[in-house]
């Protein structure tokens, strides 16, 4: 039987949760900003050396990388189909990013969708009943014997 780390403190997993919330939201920043770069008119080659050689697009790629980090890094003490749609959040943070960023106008549909979803993260964070299986024992199963 192999030993499995214990399972990390509640106040390092909602520090995992906050910086992935943080980072996906500033990679929607960069990333937007940095479409205002490019210009589709030049055509496609144009357009992937053009962002293969700006900064901003770059730092969007380097940002989606330490997303990705910190992503599996939460993924090890969670069960993916718990934790997916909890990733929600992000849509949240980068709808008020938007509103405060770019002075986008919220309306009533896009607020309503908001709300489902921050009822969709309620109702999935409050899922006590779901059976747990460590990173060691995903795809196993249990054999009576």
């Amino acid at each position: 039987m192999a030993d499995f780390a214990p399972a990390r403190s509640l106040a390092a997993v909602l520090g995992g949760w906050l910086l992935f919330i943080a980072l996906e939201t500033t990679i929607q920043v960069v990333f937007k900003i940095a479409g205002a770069e490019l210009d589709p008119d030049l055509g496609l080659a144009a357009m992937v050396r053009h962002a293969a050689t700006t900064p901003i697009v770059l730092l969007g790629f380097a940002l989606y990388f330490c997303g990705f980090l910190v992503w599996i890094t939460l993924l090890k003490d969670l069960d993916l189909g718990r934790g997916f749609p909890m990733t929600a959040v992000v849509y949240i943070a980068t709808f008020t990013a938007a509103i405060l960023l770019f002075h986008e106008r919220p309306n009533a549909t896009r607020i309503v969708g908001v709300l489902v979803i921050m009822a969709g993260v309620v109702l999935l964070a409050s899922d006590e009943n779901s059976p747990r299986k460590g990173a060691g024992e995903a795809g196993k199963e249990e054999v009576d014997g």
